[in-house]
């Protein structure tokens, strides 16, 4: 009888044990790595099909937490606007419980004009999510970014700065905010590579102040 009750009390404390485990919150931060890879296939000077690749590591840059592929085709509207609508088909995971899939339609438009030495940008997107599982929701983003050529030695890059914000039709409020320091350089005529630091605050969501350094490589056939 002593070694049934035993086996009780300790199955008891295993249990409340998990218990505590699965209800414990996610955490509010995260450190990430997040890569990124652009293709475009000119059709004519104004019109490119590109190809949109993405993955993120997170959990403290321990295993993949966000995957993304698609396609849009870019439209050149003029010498400053580009517009950009495509699709991309998103899985992610940032914590162990939560997993979720979604289909992403964008439609981008984004302004780019020269200041003197400075360039300007301001890009604007919609994008509507069919999340798997519900709810499906809309979020608009506004990335307003400065840019400046930089020498490293004998090397010259684009530096910038760049701020992103995210309004929400959930929540009904501007959620996110992304702050951007980072370069690009052209390597040659079909290849240009990006590094950047970004900084993210978001109440909203676990993990929602995230850290992270990125790298997009983009290739111009």
């Amino acid at each position: 009888m002593g070694r049934v009750a035993l086996f009780l009390a300790i199955a008891s404390a295993g249990c409340l044990t998990l218990s505590a485990q699965s209800t414990k919150p996610p955490p509010r931060g995260d450190a990430e790595i997040w890569t990124e890879t652009q293709v475009a296939m000119p059709i004519n000077k104004p019109v490119s099909i590109v190809l949109l690749g993405v993955i993120r590591f997170g959990r403290n840059v321990s295993r993949p937490v966000n995957e993304r592929i698609g396609a849009g085709v870019s439209f050149k509207a003029g010498k400053y606007l580009t517009l950009f609508p495509f699709y991309l088909r998103v899985a992610s995971q940032p914590t162990p419980t939560s997993h979720s899939t979604e289909d992403r339609i964008t439609l981008e438009a984004a302004v780019k004009f020269p200041a003197g030495r400075f360039t300007i940008g301001d890009r604007n997107r919609v994008e509507f999510h069919i999340h798997h599982p519900a709810p499906n929701f809309i979020q608009y983003r506004n990335r307003i970014q400065l840019e400046h050529p930089v020498k490293l030695g004998k090397v010259e890059v684009s530096g910038y700065v760049a701020d992103e914000v995210f309004y929400d039709s959930i929540a009904k409020a501007w959620i996110r905010n992304r702050i951007f320091v980072g370069a690009s350089r052209k390597i040659n005529q079909h290849f240009t590579l990006e590094l950047y630091y970004v900084r993210q605050n978001d109440g909203h969501s676990r993990p929602g102040d995230i850290n992270a350094l990125g790298t997009t490589f983009k290739f111009h056939l």
